[in-house]
């Protein structure tokens, strides 16, 4: 006989007493079935419900990390962390569920219902898709290709809210078929075999929402709490919303005004204003990006100039050149602009905030690549390269000069 559910009936019930029907093992561990399960099985967009297992008698408690059926009318499976054989069929044992999250679940699932319900009733928008997360709820609006305006979201949003606070029935009913759920409004017809429950939102003759839905619900819309729309962009060719209810949302919007009110006191300036701070702050850094791009190529003409006139004279050694100013990138760029002008020349670039060296090589005897992988590891560096250049990087300046030195003697 399959698992009674005891969630669809009493969605607020947080344990209740079982008897263990069949056992599997998974990874070591035991997952059972019970005759009678208070867990929600992962289904219909809804995580599954988390939380514990006791084996009746003893002092063994354990947890159930997920719930899960194979069928709407088969069994609820518990995956617990009991080493397998633990359990025995028929076994008394008590379930319990992590109620802060059964909860939490109730609301953001009567939330998104009822955003979707709202976005079809003012835009005609369907609902194909939706995702609850941990940081928040996804769901992907069709509206034949068009994108919502911030305005559209903003009311979407208000309306919600207020069917919200105006603390609407939520009734669960079933039916023995499909044809018979169509007794209600349903706002989405999806064809289904076996029993139906149907969730409505408001009175039943006028609902503000109704569709077809397995999941867990609160008795009343006030219970949501709130809903906020977080952003919203395109997704294939959908309007892809995000979102969260209740007391996520209220720790979310909490947590950003706080971080609001930090950056205003950073600003020295009011919310409305801090838009604009921004604005001048980014504008500022442009200009102060630009200044440094001409001061590097200024820096990088000059250093190329010195390093031309001396390389001449470095042998096969090689010509170690040195910079705290440029970084690594620009001195690969300005070692490039100098081996195309010396051929037979080795150059070493030195790096020491970084502890990078980079290599160049117009020489065919010096290919910088196998240097650098035949030595580096020996001076606890990594890196790589090709033959004309490589770059190697070290846990410390002294360890980049001592692999220096060594690649130096190699004549």
């Amino acid at each position: 006989m399959a698992t009674k559910r005891v969630y669809r009936t009493d969605p607020y019930a947080i344990e209740n007493e079982a008897v263990v029907t069949a056992i599997r093992e998974k990874n070591g561990m035991d997952v059972i079935a019970c005759d009678t399960s208070v867990f929600y099985p992962e289904g219909g967009g809804q995580p599954s419900d988390t939380g514990s297992v006791t084996l009746n008698g003893t002092e063994q408690v354990f947890a159930v990390t997920r719930a899960f059926d194979e069928s709407l009318v088969g069994d609820v499976w518990h995956t617990t962390d009991a080493p397998a054989g633990t359990f025995n069929i028929g076994d008394s044992i008590t379930l319990c569920i992590d109620r802060d999250l059964r909860f939490r679940n109730m609301q953001r699932h009567c939330g998104e219902h009822m955003l979707s319900g709202t976005m079809d009733t003012l835009f005609g928008g369907v609902n194909k898709g939706f995702h609850m997360g941990d940081e928040y709820i996804t769901i992907d609006i069709d509206l034949g290709g068009r994108m919502l305006t911030d305005e559209e979201l903003d009311l979407a949003e208000r309306t919600v809210n207020e069917a919200i606070w105006a603390d609407l029935p939520v009734i669960v009913t079933w039916f023995d078929d499909y044809e018979s759920s169509l007794a209600l409004p349903v706002r989405k017809q999806v064809p289904h075999d076996g029993k139906v429950s149907v969730v409505t939102v408001g009175d039943p003759e006028d609902p503000y929402d109704c569709i077809a839905c397995c999941g867990t619900h609160p008795a009343r819309s006030s219970e949501v709490g709130l809903l906020a729309i977080y952003k919203r962009e395109p997704n294939k060719g959908m309007n892809r919303i995000y979102f969260d209810c209740g007391k996520a949302a209220f720790d979310k919007l909490s947590a950003d005004s706080r971080m609001l009110a930090d950056a205003v006191r950073r600003y020295s300036c009011s919310p409305a204003d801090l838009a604009g701070r921004l604005d001048a702050e980014a504008e500022s850094i442009s200009a102060l990006k630009a200044r440094l791009a001409g001061m590097t190529a200024y820096i990088k003409d000059a250093e190329k100039e010195k390093i031309l006139a001396a390389a001449g004279s470095a042998g096969a050694a090689g010509y170690v050149y040195s910079s705290d100013v440029l970084n690594a990138d620009d001195l690969l760029k300005l070692g490039f602009s100098v081996i195309n002008e010396v051929s037979g020349l080795f150059l070493i670039m030195r790096q020491p905030e970084s502890h990078t060296c980079l290599l160049l090589s117009s020489s065919e005897e010096r290919k910088c690549g196998t240097i650098v992988k035949d030595n580096v590891k020996k001076f606890s560096g990594k890196g790589g390269g090709r033959d004309d250049n490589a770059r190697a990087i070290f846990p410390s300046t002294a360890d980049m000069d001592a692999f220096i030195k060594e690649i130096s003697s190699q004549n």
